[in-house]
């Protein structure tokens, strides 16, 4: 429907901060999740010709214990990558390009120096572009209580929500009939230190750090 060639190369190309609603469009046609979710900052890598490629968002999801990878000494610092996305005419490496100044933007302006993600094994992601970068691999599944299943459910459009999701929003599950309940696979989480701080952080992580997975 848009048969775009991806540009050449990053040359010229720039990342800076941006708001919620230029954000807004690249995330809800491109992301995996199509919401904004907690957006507390912004970043987009633009083109040399002022085009957004991409955009990455920075915020806090609900739960508080994800915070605490270094202690909750150290939650105030830290932050997670809740969303992302480029264009599909992004030139190769556009990802990687964006998230590394992102992070680094992210903390001069706001003193984040714990950054985490998720990759989403029912989105068929195990993290690579956060092996590429290379952050530390802290496991699947983390704060989670054992034997806790979480679980998806897909409405008859076919889009996917999580059953935390629906309670937050309200939404009782006897509501939700006629939707298909799908088990979620736990998550993979990675972090990041960034700053002068750094190897202060890393020894701090409450978790090992674990060898990427891979694709069978």
């Amino acid at each position: 429907m848009d048969p775009r060639l991806p540009l050449p190369n990053l040359d010229g190309c720039t990342v800076r901060a941006v708001d919620r609603a230029v954000a807004r469009p690249i995330i809800l046609r491109y992301e995996w999740l199509g919401t904004m979710g907690r957006a507390a900052a912004c970043y987009g890598l633009f083109s040399p010709s002022s085009e957004v490629l991409g955009v990455v968002c920075f915020g806090w999801p609900s739960s508080r214990e994800s915070l605490a990878i270094c202690g909750p000494e150290y939650s105030k610092v830290a932050v997670c990558l809740e969303r992302g996305a480029c264009v599909h005419w992004a030139p190769k490496n556009a990802a990687s390009f964006l998230i590394r100044r992102a992070v680094r933007l992210a903390h001069l302006e706001h003193g984040w120096s714990i950054f985490y993600a998720y990759a989403d094994p029912a989105a068929g992601e195990i993290g690579t572009i956060y092996q590429a970068l290379g952050w530390h691999y802290i496991g699947q599944g983390l704060g989670r209580r054992p034997g806790r299943q979480r679980d998806n459910f897909r409405r008859p459009d076919g889009t996917t929500v999580s059953e935390r999701a629906l309670r937050h929003g309200g939404v009782k599950l006897a509501d939700v009939l006629g939707w298909k309940r799908i088990a979620a696979q736990p998550k993979h989480k990675y972090t990041h230190f960034e700053g002068p701080d750094s190897e202060t952080l890393r020894l701090a992580c409450r978790y090992p750090f674990r060898r990427y997975p891979k694709r069978a």
